[in-house]
């Protein structure tokens, strides 16, 4: 047996934890993909967060999400901000849970072992992979669809897209009616791209492309969407009413949409210590994630006021900005504008929706599984998925993407955040991540407290009974909340006396010997 305390190293001046040594033996749980990340390359500052956010907010979906809060009935400001009020909640399990991969160096996969158990944490890890490909999906198509609206302006055919959006109101669709056959080898085409992009970026030189791209994206990508904002509020006068929205939504359409922008972002939430892994400090990741709602709020801004200039311009509220800059910006600009598009789209669909799944998928059969093969996996899911299919639809966006997913999500981010945050205060026996008999076994390699849970609350959400609309509008509160309610009174009086033998209190927490000593 090894000695824990000889192959766990703490710095305590940067608070973080390094395991010294490879454990080959243990085959279908380590790889060295997977090993928590050495010191020495845990070096991404808060500006490489920041860039990284930049990248991922300054996207198609997160520009039209106020508006499709006026299609609920919501006014604009309203929609507004509910966008910052969703977004500003799911930050702080996204904080806490990026709080282990910086400390740790650890992956979302291995960090769920410890919640889950070792072989029972595939299941939230394949939900999540699922739910990331379905993004990858939607993403790739809205890749596609800028890049044939290149196609057209290049070629003249912008009167095609006219006239269709003129009898057609499902914007996103709009293209590939009109260009299916462009548009299907250009989406062929996209995904080739990215399957480039993830081969030349190893996970153990600390994915350098990935960074790279970050860095280097992000300004650009904000440039564009500044771009699209000036020119059509300069044409408008800088005079739009946003009240020209204005409605009386019922309680039941603001909790939806709060939980809806709760869910846009709940994969990060769980996604990010796939990044944060990589972190120089708690102050580099936590510093660059703070201001994620921030910028979601000016997104939300600048899409719906553009909106509204379309509205007073054009006659119709064009929220799909592809269509929007095609159709009304001069070429000199619409091109570089939808070149800043196609880049942003690709960023956010390499860091949300590709590299947190990947790991996951690999993280089901580490020895023959590395990440890249992940990947590809990824890109097989998200084809047969389509998820696309609901973007074009706003109540099918929110109703049947994001609160359909978000119950889940929020149900696993609530077992998550409660045991790392109360039960474990924030310390893990490192070593046993990658112990096939270690203290994070469980029963069976299965935590039956967190797969009890997760029953339950799925249960609540999605089984049919009078009601339970009302449960799936409030889908990813809910979850989160009865998760926690659920879990811990389950590991305090049952699987931590069981299987796991630790001393402490909820009140306290949770310990090994061996923990208190690394961390004494």
């Amino acid at each position: 047996m090894l000695d824990r305390l000889s192959v766990t190293k703490y710095y305590r001046d940067r608070g973080q934890v390094e395991l010294t040594i490879p454990l080959p033996e243990e085959k279908y749980l380590w790889n060295a993909d997977i090993h928590p990340v050495p010191i020495k390359n845990r070096n991404w500052g808060p500006l490489t967060f920041l860039m990284i956010w930049i990248s991922m907010v300054f996207i198609i979906p997160s520009w039209t999400l106020a508006s499709i809060g006026l299609v609920l009935g919501l006014s604009a400001i309203q929609s507004i901000l509910l966008v910052f009020a969703g977004n500003a909640i799911v930050l702080v399990p996204m904080i806490i849970q990026s709080h282990g991969g910086a400390r740790y160096g650890l992956a979302e996969p291995q960090l769920t072992r410890t919640r889950w158990g070792i072989y029972g944490a595939i299941l939230p890890s394949w939900l999540r992979a699922i739910i990331g490909a379905g993004w990858w999906g939607i993403e790739s198509y809205i890749i596609t669809e800028a890049s044939t609206a290149i196609y057209t302006i290049l070629t003249g055919k912008v009167s095609v897209i006219a006239y269709t959006a003129s009898h057609y109101s499902d914007y996103p669709f709009i293209l590939s009616k009109d260009f299916p056959i462009i548009f299907w080898l250009t989406f062929a085409l996209v995904i080739l791209a990215q399957v480039i992009v993830f081969y030349f970026s190893p996970i153990q030189k600390s994915q350098p492309v990935l960074k790279w791209l970050a860095r280097v994206g992000g300004p650009i990508v904000f440039l564009g969407y500044l771009i699209i904002w000036l020119y059509f509020m300069d044409k408008v006068g800088w005079s739009v009413n946003l009240f020209a929205f204005s409605a009386h939504p019922s309680l039941l359409s603001i909790l939806a949409f709060l939980n809806a922008n709760i869910a846009f972002w709940a994969t990060m939430a769980l996604t990010m210590p796939d990044y944060t892994r990589f972190a120089k400090s708690q102050f580099a990741q936590a510093v660059g994630q703070i201001p994620m709602p921030f910028l979601m709020l000016l997104v939300a801004v600048m899409g719906t006021t553009t909106t509204a200039a379309s509205l007073k311009l054009y006659g119709s509220a064009i929220w799909d900005p592809i269509v929007l800059v095609t159709l009304h910006m001069p070429s000199v600009l619409s091109i570089p504008v939808l070149l800043a598009i196609i880049l942003g789209t690709f960023l956010v669909n390499v860091f949300a929706n590709a590299v947190g799944p990947s790991y996951d998928i690999a993280n089901t059969f580490p020895k023959k599984l590395t990440w890249f093969r992940g990947s590809l996996i990824l890109i097989a899911i998200g084809l047969a998925l389509g998820a696309w299919s609901y973007y074009g639809n706003a109540y099918a966006f929110i109703s049947n993407w994001l609160l359909t997913y978000g119950g889940l999500l929020g149900s696993v981010e609530g077992i998550i955040i409660f045991d790392y945050a109360i039960i474990r205060r924030f310390k893990l026996d490192l070593l046993d991540v990658f112990l096939s008999n270690g203290r994070y076994r469980y029963w069976k390699g299965i935590n039956p407290a967190a797969l009890l849970t997760f029953i339950i609350v799925s249960a609540i959400l999605y089984l049919p009974y009078p009601g339970e609309s009302v449960m799936l509008d409030n889908a990813w509160v809910l979850s989160f909340l009865l998760s926690g309610i659920i879990y811990l009174p389950l590991m305090k009086y049952w699987v931590i006396p069981k299987y796991q033998g630790l001393k402490g209190s909820l009140r306290k927490g949770y310990y090994s010997e061996e923990i208190e000593k690394i961390f004494d």
